[in-house]
């Protein structure tokens, strides 16, 4: 009897095993599908993008194209900010793969800041999509300290939340974190940064948007 008992209890480990392996790899394979999603539509918008800047030129000749004019009400970059925080890191990879630095190079920068809620021209004026991504770069690493100083000021929650929220999307993993340690009165930046998704039960969010938090401490890598 104690052997069968054992035999069952060793079989249902194994049989624990093996499901706990099943829906990882179901896990990883949804992530990698997720993905490479991402990355075909943001492709796709860039190409058509590149066309429709190539047809203005070939109509209009030789003339200088303002990327913020060009971006406004523009079907191609809407679709690309529709993807949310996902397209952040395939907008990076673009810009950091980049051999040249011309104008579809600066309407990744103006995406990127766009969906990361910030405005680096507001520290220092960037002129190319390159430098933006220099500064986004430092900006994004610097981030995690900007937190704790923040936290550990002595100023009201009201002008923590505010700063917190300037500081802007890849700040999220970091709030998220802060809270979790017991400060929840500045869930209100959480909740501004994920546009209310967060509100409520902030622990099952994260639960449920563990990709979407290891994506943006990525950025800083």
């Amino acid at each position: 009897m104690k052997k069968k008992a054992e035999r069952f209890s060793k079989r249902m480990m194994q049989l624990s095993i093996v499901i706990i392996s099943v829906v990882m790899i179901g896990l990883l394979s949804a992530c990698a599908k997720d993905k490479l999603d991402v990355k075909k539509e943001v492709q796709n918008s860039v190409n058509k993008m590149e066309q429709t800047m190539d047809e203005q030129v070939s109509s209009e000749g030789s003339v200088s194209i303002e990327p913020y004019d060009f971006v406004k009400n523009n079907e191609d970059y809407e679709a690309i900010i529709a993807l949310g925080w996902t397209a952040l890191p395939e907008l990076k990879q673009l810009l950091e793969d980049a051999e040249q630095d011309s104008f579809i190079e600066y309407v990744y920068a103006v995406a990127l800041e766009q969906l990361s809620k910030v405005d680096l021209m507001k520290e220092s004026v960037w002129k190319t999509g390159k430098e933006f991504l220099t500064r986004y770069t430092a900006y994004v690493q610097e981030i995690p300290e900007k937190v704790e100083t923040i936290v550990a000021q002595f100023v009201s929650d009201q002008e923590k939340v505010e700063q917190l929220k300037a500081l802007g999307v890849p700040a999220i993993p970091y709030i998220f974190d802060i809270i979790g340690y017991g400060n929840e009165e500045l869930s209100p930046a959480l909740d501004y940064l994920t546009d209310n998704k967060s509100k409520g039960d902030v622990n099952k969010w994260g639960v449920e948007n563990v990709k979407q938090l290891n994506m943006l401490q990525d950025l800083a890598r």
